[in-house]
């Protein structure tokens, strides 16, 4: 007998109304990966016309706080403090836990994440056809539903590079954890969002930045070869640079330095490879390095520094010593 699933039986399985003949109709409907994406197109409009769960926490405190007040007045009640207070501790966690998993939940199944790992690239297609290169230790998101339809947006966490395509009108949008979002209709450009320090450098067409600065909504226009930073307590710069591709120079494994401290070389090697770094003498992290390199793994990036330096390193327990 052919096992038939329609929009109607999921409607109600989401609404915890399916029986368990049908909860295993379903399971066995799933069974067929073809089946994948159309549950989740179902599962979302569901969702949008039957909005989750979400906990009020206010009202469930308020409330038992009101009952023990009730059974302080009430002389026919005596219950224990100690009791009393780890019953109000088992409630609140057990409603924000739910409230918590809710939203993963949610997140899970409304968003399609990548990430890459230390020391590891990797380049994605979206569906409407831009391109993003993720640089290592990064992760991107996006809609799992009408991307390139109904919106065109990403969230970063990391460094990636862009090459956005056109699509009318509708704009593409980069958020990011820093307060700093990147709109474009078209172009190339570089995001690098870690720590306290986000920057923007532009190759090729337009973008606008919506960020905040002294608490204060702002909006900039780039052009190519422009270089935006902003680092938390610090005013935002606005630079010119000559060769804003070298910026994006990861994605082919290769390393750009121009006069680049041994402390700053210290940050890009946490951020890509997840090493820390010790200077045995801390006049060792100003002394500095130009040249390119291409370097596949940690390895090969610290044999190059040491040998440009003609100094020594050691790794023990995700640490790099330096020493001379």
């Amino acid at each position: 007998m052919e096992n038939l699933v329609d929009k109607q039986l999921l409607f109600e399985n989401f609404s915890g109304r399916s029986t368990p003949l049908r909860k295993q109709q379903i399971e066995d409907w799933l069974g067929d990966p073809a089946n994948t994406e159309r549950y989740y197109e179902w599962l979302d409009e569901w969702e949008k016309a039957n909005s989750l769960f979400t906990p009020d926490t206010t009202t469930a405190l308020n409330n038992i706080t009101d009952h023990q007040t009730s059974a302080r007045s009430s002389p026919t009640t005596k219950r224990p403090k100690t009791l009393f207070r780890f019953r109000l501790i088992a409630a609140v966690i057990a409603t924000l836990t739910l409230a918590a998993a809710t939203y993963a939940i949610k997140d899970q199944l409304l968003y399609q994440s990548m990430s890459t790992a230390y020391g590891e690239t990797r380049s994605v297609v979206l569906p409407d056809g831009s391109l993003i290169s993720m640089n290592a230790n990064t992760t991107v998101r996006y809609s799992r539903f009408g991307f390139g339809e109904s919106n065109r947006d990403v969230y970063l966490s990391g460094e990636a590079d862009f090459t956005v395509t056109h699509s009318g009108n509708r704009p593409f949008t980069v958020t990011t954890d820093k307060d700093l979002k990147v709109l474009v209709l078209g172009t190339r450009f570089t995001v690098y969002t870690r720590g306290e320090k986000a920057t923007v450098v532009l190759r090729e067409g337009k973008v606008e930045l919506h960020y905040t600065e002294e608490k204060k909504e702002k909006q900039l226009l780039l052009q190519p070869g422009d270089l935006f930073t902003t680092h938390k307590g610090a005013k935002t710069r606005l630079q010119r640079i000559a060769n804003p591709e070298n910026l994006s120079a990861w994605k082919d494994h290769e390393f750009l330095f121009d006069g680049t401290s041994l402390s700053e070389l210290a940050g890009m090697i946490r951020d890509n490879f997840g090493l820390s770094v010790h200077f045995d003498n801390p006049s060792l992290s100003e002394r500095s390095i130009s040249g390119s390199f291409h370097a596949d793994t940690s390895a090969e990036l610290l044999d190059v520094i040491a040998q440009l330096l003609n100094i020594h390193y050691t790794i023990r327990e995700g640490t790099v010593y330096f020493s001379e």
